[in-house]
Formats: C-alpha cells, structure tokens, sequence
C-alpha cells in the first residue's frame, strides 16, 4: 500500500524575522531525509528567492551546462539531473552562514513523477505514493511535535 504524506516540523522565527526555523533550532533530520528520497530520484529542481544570490552562485556553479534555469520576477528555478557534486552539496551544504536553510524549495523526481517535496526552507514536506517503510523512516527522524498526515 502507498501513502500520500504531508508533514510540516514544529518552527519559530526570531523577532526581526520571518525566517521559520524548527522549534529545537536544528535540522538533524534533513540529511538521513534527503539522501533517501534521492537515492530513488534522477531530478532535482531548487526554488530560490531571487536575493539570495550567494545561494544562487553555488548552485549555478555545481550544474554548470546540465541545467534549466528559469528566473522569475521573485523566484529562481534551477532544475537537473541528479548529479554527485549537486546531490554532495545538498545533502552537507544546507545552512548559510548564519545557520539559515538555504533554499526555499528542494523537490525530487523521478521520470517526471514527483517523489518528495520539501518546502519552506527545510520545514514543510510532502512525499507521494510513500511506502510503509518510508512512513516508518520519517517518523524516526522528526520531532515529535511535528503535524504529520498520512492518506
């Protein structure tokens, strides 16, 4: 049987912010998260705001030709095959520094067909046609306060 699931991580923003970031102030699950979902992927798409142009330069620099880029009036979108120098930079490269996720939207593919969404920086997520043992693997690895629906 599979699952559609949607789980956001518990945040906060700090008072001149609007930045969420999770509530125990790190993203220890994003890692063992990532590398599952990408291990059954073949194409990373990356959002980043326009501004965030240090983000938007390393990203650029790791596809170089392989890529789509599309530049909205607020929003980058890189898409790419998966590649080790960009799936690397993913999976040990999220935080800027000053200890912000780095991109607002990170979404996995698989020919075409969509196998994991995270959005929000790091904090919302939504995974479809998720086996039993995906089910298990993400509830081992959020918060326990985290709103997590399964259908």
């Amino acid at each position: 049987m599979q699952y559609n699931l949607a789980f956001n991580i518990p945040t906060y923003t700090d008072d001149e912010s609007t930045f969420p970031k999770p509530l125990n102030g790190n993203y220890d699950y994003w890692t063992v998260l990532f590398e599952h979902f990408l291990t059954c992927s073949n194409t990373i798409e990356i959002h980043c705001w326009n501004e965030e142009i240090e983000t938007i330069s390393e990203i650029k620099s790791l596809c170089k030709n392989e890529q789509e880029i599309v530049k909205g009036e607020n929003l980058t979108i890189f898409r790419c095959q998966k590649q080790a120098p960009l799936s690397d930079y993913l999976l040990n490269n999220y935080l800027n520094k000053i200890g912000e996720f780095k991109w607002f939207t990170v979404n996995l593919d698989k020919d075409m067909v969509s196998a994991f969404h995270s959005g929000h920086w790091g904090t919302e997520f939504f995974v479809p046609n998720a086996l039993k043992s995906d089910v298990a693997l993400i509830k081992s690895l959020i918060p326990d306060e985290t709103s997590f629906h399964q259908s």
